[in-house]
């Protein structure tokens, strides 16, 4: 494959992973503005993050896939050499690093996004258990780092 056919199919290929990455991440901006007590916003969100994941997937397949044709190997470093090996004017390095930071950007969306649904779940656990009298076992550190185990709880209808 000669370097002109390389350079436009991976020019293609990480344009459309570059505008999959950014419909992500909006997504995700938007899913971190919602309550997360709006179940059915949440779900719905979550379906269309699910789809774009396969699409990115899908697509994230099919440039591997040339470039392992092309003989390089599958990994970050091989895809850096491929990207290299076919680049003009430094415009595949820059699209790979535009790609690279966009991925960074909706980990990152993600992880907050989890991140404050798991609060959200751990004070609807706690405020259930007080309600009911259950005990909420909650792991903690001492000075050492070994973890401890504490239990609250406390029926509201015994208090």
């Amino acid at each position: 494959m000669n370097k002109i056919t390389c350079f436009n199919t991976l020019q293609k290929a990480l344009s459309v992973e570059i505008r999959l990455t950014d419909k992500l991440l909006a997504l995700l901006k938007a899913e971190g503005k919602l309550s997360p007590k709006d179940s059915d916003a949440l779900l719905m969100m979550s379906e269309d993050k699910n789809k774009l994941i396969q699409d990115i997937e899908h697509n994230y397949n099919k440039r591997i896939a040339f470039i392992q044709a092309l003989g390089f190997t599958a990994d970050h470093k091989g895809t850096q050499s491929c990207i290299s090996a076919c680049d003009q004017n430094n415009e595949l390095s820059l699209k790979w690093k535009l790609f690279m930071q966009k991925v960074k950007d909706c980990r990152q969306m993600n992880q907050i996004n989890g991140s404050t649904l798991d609060t959200s779940l751990r004070v609807v656990k706690q405020a259930l258990s007080i309600l009911y009298g259950e005990k909420i076992n909650e792991n903690t550190y001492d000075a050492s780092g070994h973890s401890q185990s504490s239990s609250i709880g406390r029926s509201i209808a015994k208090a």
